[in-house]
């Protein structure tokens, strides 16, 4: 009897639910004259001139006529344990980003016009927009960083799918049988991208804002100077096939050294491949033929299934790894906790698979180019002699490096993406195009692992998502119906070249601005600083 009632009382303790308790925020009691003085949404309201917690929609804004704020009270029922004086326990609750229509103000409809011209001059130079969108949801929103770089990248995803669409029925420039995205090089470039950006979403939820926009002026400095330097090399009287010639780097002009280097540099690329072998009993000139009609075949289909199903289930693996992982936002299918050995097997392991991909992807390009030389088939102006170096170790640190911008920072990874490729020759058509079409599945998989961890503004978070990303869409096809125009009419494919070094310069300086004042507001209010857990929030 003692027993059994033993085990009444442990299952009645059991049934009653426990109440979270939660320390209150750093800035709490802190001195302030406007809700900005207390931090980024989600956060504490400015009551009386100090820092507390939210009772109503008005304190959160300040007056009746501001909409854009709202008190929300935490969902999972958390108690807040006020200091000092006021010591007693209260519901936790904290100021937030209304939901996208509940009102649509007039604040709305500026920034939906400025994502839509920021996406469509994106969209026009193979950027994605990203360095204009960011600093415009900072300075013309009023949005956090962490709110401000997902918002960024739900937008490129709508321009994205956009330029895709356009770019699909676009031909090469040279090549009139052959479309003017490369799905080959996109194929190799994209799965070390997407492994960059598990590690830049994650890199965003634990580094202070300061130092997120120190490093996205940094590095849209630098890559601003290195597309300038383009610019500089273009000449202004050159005609299509002028031109052509100085986009070129000048370690890829067709000079005799550079045909002699890009020669000596095959003949070693080759050497470490398996050797060719032809049947005996085949005729090699026939063999060569048919080699030659089957690299057009492929390089001439619209849609190569064979080189953009890599790309798909690199996106897939991400999609069923950010399910499995959860987040702040969704959290995990199968109850795995973050921080937990799972979570980080689940972070690291499917890692492999993407790496296999971008090895096979790589040896696939080489393998192309060697056979094109062997059979004596065409390289169109643009086209990579691609060896081990540069197939397999450069180009992919440098797209995983893309990757951890792109989620980290906010770009588009093609801001990154675009000036790599026309370093390695490609013509700015082709590099934009094909820019374009790795941001489609860039942006969608971070929109999505940033919309399981829960960074989105408003409580609904899907309303942002779907408006912005229909706000990117439409930018997306103005700047692309633009842009052909304009390159229809001059018959200057350098135009891109000078939108993207006018899209990363602006970027930089917008960047630099709203860097400039969070830091100072940071600095002057006492904000934390420091690092952040991957798993707090």
């Amino acid at each position: 009897m003692r027993v059994k009632t033993l085990v009444t009382l442990v299952a009645v303790v059991a049934a009653i639910p426990t109440t979270l308790i939660v320390e209150p925020d750093e800035a709490f009691g802190a001195s302030c004259s406007m809700i900005d003085d207390c931090g980024f949404l989600p956060g504490l309201a400015c009551v009386n001139e100090k820092c507390h917690i939210c009772n109503t929609d008005q304190e959160c804004t300040g007056n009746d006529s501001d909409y854009s704020k709202r008190c929300v009270v935490a969902a999972n029922g958390a108690m807040v344990q006020l200091p000092g004086a006021e010591s007693k326990l209260v519901p936790l609750a904290y100021c937030m980003e209304k939901n996208m229509f509940s009102p649509f103000t007039l604040n709305d409809l500026i920034a939906s016009f400025l994502a839509f011209i920021c996406t469509a001059l994106g969209s026009a130079s193979g950027a994605g927009g990203g360095g204009l969108l960011v600093p415009m949801y900072i300075l013309a929103v009023g949005l956090g960083p962490k709110h401000a770089i997902p918002m960024s990248k739900a937008t490129i995803f709508g321009g994205a799918i956009a330029t895709f669409y356009s770019n699909f029925w676009k031909k090469h420039p040279y090549q009139p049988r052959r479309p003017v995205i490369d799905f080959a090089l996109s194929g190799l470039m994209e799965p070390p991208t997407l492994i960059g950006t598990i590690f830049g979403v994650m890199a965003n939820s634990t580094f202070p804002s300061w130092l997120i926009l120190s490093l996205l002026v940094t590095l849209l400095t630098f890559m601003a100077y290195r597309t300038l330097q383009k610019v500089r090399d273009v000449s202004q009287e050159g005609n299509a096939k002028g031109e052509r010639r100085v986009l070129l780097p000048a370690s890829l002009q067709e000079t005799p050294n550079t045909k002699l280097r890009i020669q000596h540099d095959d003949e070693i690329d080759f050497a470490s491949l398996p050797a060719l072998d032809f049947p005996p009993h085949e005729n090699k000139e026939k063999a060569l033929e048919h080699i030659r009609e089957q690299i057009l075949k492929e390089e001439e289909s619209k849609f190569p299934f064979k080189l953009v199903m890599p790309l798909f289930a690199c996106w897939l693996i991400i999609f069923v790894q950010s399910l499995f992982r959860g987040g702040h936002g969704t959290p995990s299918i199968v109850g795995i906790s973050c921080g937990s050995t799972t979570y980080w097997a689940l972070t690291l392991v499917p890692l492999s698979l993407l790496i296999a991909i971008t090895w096979i992807m790589g040896r696939h390009l080489r393998m192309k180019s060697r056979l094109k030389v062997v059979s004596d088939a065409e390289f169109a102006p643009g086209d990579v002699h691609w060896t081990y170096k540069k197939a397999q170790i450069v180009l992919p640190i440098y797209c995983f490096v893309a990757g951890i911008a792109s989620g980290l920072l906010g770009i588009g990874g093609g801001m990154v993406q675009s000036p790599i490729m026309l370093e390695y020759g490609l013509l700015p058509v082709v590099s934009s195009a094909s820019a374009s079409f790795m941001i489609l599945f860039t942006s969608s998989a971070t929109t999505l692992q940033f919309a399981v961890a829960g960074q989105f503004p408003g409580q609904k978070q899907y309303d942002y998502i779907l408006w912005f990303a229909l706000m990117g869409f439409l930018g997306g096809l103005f700047g692309q119906k633009c842009v052909g125009y304009v390159l229809k009419k001059y018959n200057r494919t350098s135009i891109v070249v000078y939108i993207l070094a006018f899209v990363i310069a602006t970027s930089a300086i917008a960047m630099g601005i709203a860097g400039y004042q969070n830091v100072v507001r940071d600095f002057s209010k006492g904000v934390h600083l420091g690092f952040s857990g991957v798993c707090s929030g």
